[in-house]
């Protein structure tokens, strides 16, 4: 209940009462990263990673214990918690694991150290850190994995672990996040900043299963240069289950005429000069936050040659074919005349989005590959070539994991992003803690590993969320005209057009374990299709290639356990 403006624990009505649910808490020092876990805003995250140690700050609406803890599959077990709580002014923190439904069991080693924890106007405040890699077998080890942070608390404290009653169905959750590459959220925006929103006004979603929604706009005129250093979404909030993703790109051949146009995205009619729209200056997902960018770079405007107008692409999700639907959201930009070192850009490489890219049915594992060659990158990338900083790896419904692998000379240097969780439903640019430096003859390999099981039928790539998709939209500097480098297996082994080999796939039994077998290796054997733009940004180059095998394998770094 409410008393005063202020929650009153109705089992505790003569404790302190805690301030609105509303209201953000403070941290107790400088957090770089920081998480609202659920909805009311009851249970706040902020977190900090030192070399190879993490710590974490929970502040939480309740006097009673409070449950954190790591997860791979968003459940309740298995997985890797710490429960704490504060009685009589003295903080308790326990590292354990859980097993079923029934109290955690604590930990022979405790792993997970208490640093401080007290209670105060908004709650319970516990901070404690750990190793990225604890060696216990018990725990899990923190990577640049998405993994599921869950959490529950009680408004009574324990006696012990053993002692703790259940948190109940509406005091739990979990939530996506990736705690070694996310974007900070300790940033300083400029006070002589303006923002630009980008949006779809009062527009009617038809009731379809998938889509794309275009609108062209035109960047206010500047003065002077400015940069982009921040976009984040705007979002109706009773249309944020519709809201997949959203997209904007430059658009050089587009006119004043143009602006204000409202288009499905790729239907046949669109016009060439809106299909031109192609380096990527925003690419948000459901789940995503605000992305800042580094304090060293940011997408220029306001230049002769810098992008006057801009294609914003709404993907509307609507699997229940909803038709009251009215929206309005897009994006904000953040710009600012104090302009930085470089100019920042966008490239998209993995699988071309076509209906030949095929994945079939019954596989709990299927690895399709999109690869970017290194005549490609020879032709396209400045002489002194480019430093990435970001990057936001997408699939569609089937994704659970996706890799950014980066050749040179034939060695295989270290992934530029590695997902092995990947979460449809939580789609965020990931921050690269070292700038990956790309030469002139790199390649890439985009690789997505599918789970397919569930399906009785193939998929096809394309633009619907029950079709699929394998690209990896990079953020860099400096600015060049490269924004595309996309290739696609031609199955050439069973037919000189892609579209009849798919006709044929059709037909096989996929529930065979040798048909699934040989069709993998005919993909990965397969001839591709590659298709890039550069130096000339509206020039696109096709060639064919195999995807060659690195002639010396990336291998990953063993545990330093003891």
């Amino acid at each position: 209940m409410i008393s005063n403006g202020r929650f009153v624990d109705p089992i505790h009505p003569t404790q302190r009462p805690l301030v609105p649910s509303h209201t953000k808490p403070t941290p107790t020092a400088a957090f770089q990263h920081e998480f609202q876990l659920d909805s009311d805003g009851n249970f706040w995250l902020f977190w900090n990673v030192s070399g190879t140690n993490i710590t974490f700050e929970t502040h939480v609406r309740t006097r009673g214990y409070v449950g954190f803890g790591l997860s791979s599959n968003g459940k309740m077990f298995p997985s890797d918690v710490v429960v704490g709580w504060v009685k009589d002014g003295t903080a308790v923190l326990k590292d354990c694991h859980t097993t079923g439904h029934f109290t955690p069991e604590v930990d022979t080693s405790q792993d997970w150290h208490l640093i401080s924890g007290f209670e105060n106007d908004f709650g319970t405040v516990l901070t404690f850190s750990r190793k990225l890699d604890t060696c216990d077998g018990n725990d899990t080890i923190i990577t640049d994995d998405t993994v599921k942070a869950i959490y529950s608390y009680h408004p009574d404290d324990p006696d012990s672990v053993q002692g703790m009653q259940w948190h109940g169905v509406k005091r739990r959750g979990a939530q996506s996040l990736m705690f070694l590459s996310s974007t900070k959220s300790d940033v300083t925006i400029p006070a002589n900043n303006i923002h630009i929103d980008l949006v779809s006004p009062n527009f009617a979603v038809p009731s379809v299963d998938t889509r794309y929604q275009c609108t062209i706009h035109k960047i206010p005129t500047l003065t002077k240069k400015h940069h982009m250093i921040r976009y984040e979404p705007v979002i109706q909030k009773e249309n944020i289950d519709y809201v997949h993703h959203i997209v904007v790109t430059t658009c050089p051949e587009v006119t004043e005429a143009d602006v204000g146009t409202s288009f499905e995205c790729y239907s046949r009619g669109t016009p060439r000069r809106f299909q031109t729209c192609s380096e990527v200056v925003v690419a948000w997902a459901v789940g995503g936050v605000a992305f800042n960018m580094p304090e060293h770079v940011g997408f220029a405007f306001g230049e002769a040659d810098s992008p006057k107008y801009l294609r914003l692409e709404m993907h509307y999700n609507n699997p229940t074919m909803k038709s009251d639907i009215v929206d309005s959201s897009g994006i904000r930009l953040v710009l600012t005349p104090d302009t930085r070192q470089f100019d920042a850009a966008g490239m998209s490489i993995g699988v071309n989005v076509d209906p030949t890219h095929f994945i079939p049915p019954y596989q709990k594992a299927f690895l399709s590959t999109g690869y970017c060659s290194p005549e490609c990158t020879e032709k396209g990338l400045p002489e002194n070539g480019i430093k990435i900083f970001g990057l936001l790896q997408h699939a569609h419904l089937l994704g659970a994991g996706i890799i950014t692998r980066h050749i040179r000379n034939g060695t295989e240097l270290s992934p530029i992003a590695e997902d092995d969780h990947y979460d449809f439903n939580y789609q965020d640019i990931r921050v690269l803690k070292e700038e990956r430096e790309v030469k002139r003859g790199d390649s890439f390999i985009v690789e997505c590993t599918y789970d397919s099981s569930r399906r009785n039928k193939p998929t096809i790539g394309g633009l619907s969320t029950q079709e699929e998709m394998c690209v990896s939209f990079l953020y860099y500097y400096p600015r060049t005209t490269m924004s595309l480098c996309l290739g696609l297996p031609v199955y050439d082994q069973i037919s000189k057009d892609p579209s009849k080999a798919v006709t044929q796939f059709n037909g096989w039994n996929w529930r065979d374990d040798n048909v699934q077998h040989m069709f993998q290796d005919l993909v990965n054997n397969s001839t591709y299709r590659i298709i890039c733009n550069g130096p000339e940004r509206l020039k696109i180059h096709r060639h064919f290639s195999v995807v060659p095998k690195p002639d010396i394998p990336f291998q990953k770094p063993q545990r330093q356990c003891a």
